[in-house]
């Protein structure tokens, strides 16, 4: 006998909205279920029997989950439309399945960012409170002094009123640029960028090269490929710690 579940899962597990944007989704009265406007997002429903619409699009629940990694290029922005025509990341993945980002790259961003249908692993990803590793190479024009770094560790303040802090694990000199590499455990909106502006340092080029355990790999700029079974089962094990 099939379990009931929550409406707003239900919805978020089609990989269609995060469970954030289904549960205002329903509390704006865009979702029905059996044709009959539902706005509470915890409403239980059976997902074989009934049937859910999200703006006039039926709702189906996924049986296969599907997580691709991204090599994302200068340019794209982490969006599925832009106003602007600009070009997103999702011109370079397939049009099926369906997928949503986890978390953002800012257009100049590039290296790897996770693409699923997975609506608990994208929310999971992207909670603060489980302080998911993300590491980064920075490029400036100068070694960063330990007086900054010691800041930048400490937490410094970034404008609207908040806080960036990040872990710098190693700094390279190559060709009169500096590499710097820094993990994120926060992942607050352009947070190393700002670390950069308010630390009085030159950002010259931003890439993402790992999240959590997970690597670009052999991937070139652009390309994209599904988890490896070693990753899947890393993403599984840190679901069940949590």
């Amino acid at each position: 006998m099939e379990s009931l579940v929550k409406l707003f899962k239900f919805i978020s597990s089609s990989g269609i909205v995060s469970r954030r944007k289904a549960q205002e989704s329903i509390q704006l009265a865009m979702v029905t279920v059996n044709n009959t406007v539902i706005m509470d997002p915890f409403t239980e429903i059976d997902p074989i029997k009934d049937v859910v619409r999200l703006d006039d699009q039926k709702i189906i629940s996924n049986t296969k989950t599907t997580t691709l990694v991204l090599y994302k290029p200068k340019g794209f922005i982490s969006s599925r439309s832009d106003e602007l025509g600009r070009k997103t990341i999702f011109n370079l993945i397939p049009r099926k399945p369906f997928l949503n980002h986890v978390g953002r790259l800012d257009k100049d961003t590039t290296g790897l960012i996770l693409l699923t249908n997975d609506g608990d692993l994208s929310q999971f990803l992207t909670h603060p409170k489980n302080k998911i590793k993300k590491e980064y190479v920075a490029h400036t024009n100068e070694i960063i002094s330990d007086k900054i770094i010691k800041k930048i560790e400490k937490g410094i303040f970034i404008g609207s009123g908040e806080k960036g802090k990040a872990k710098i694990i190693s700094q390279e000199k190559i060709k009169n640029i500096v590499h710097v590499n820094m993990i994120l455990r926060q992942g607050k909106k352009n947070e190393i960028r700002r670390i950069f502006k308010f630390s009085g340092l030159n950002l010259i080029a931003l890439k993402r090269i790992k999240f959590g355990s997970i690597t670009l790999d052999q991937l070139k700029e652009g390309q994209s490929r599904e988890l490896t079974k070693k990753e899947n089962q890393y993403l599984d094990k840190i679901r069940r710690k949590a």
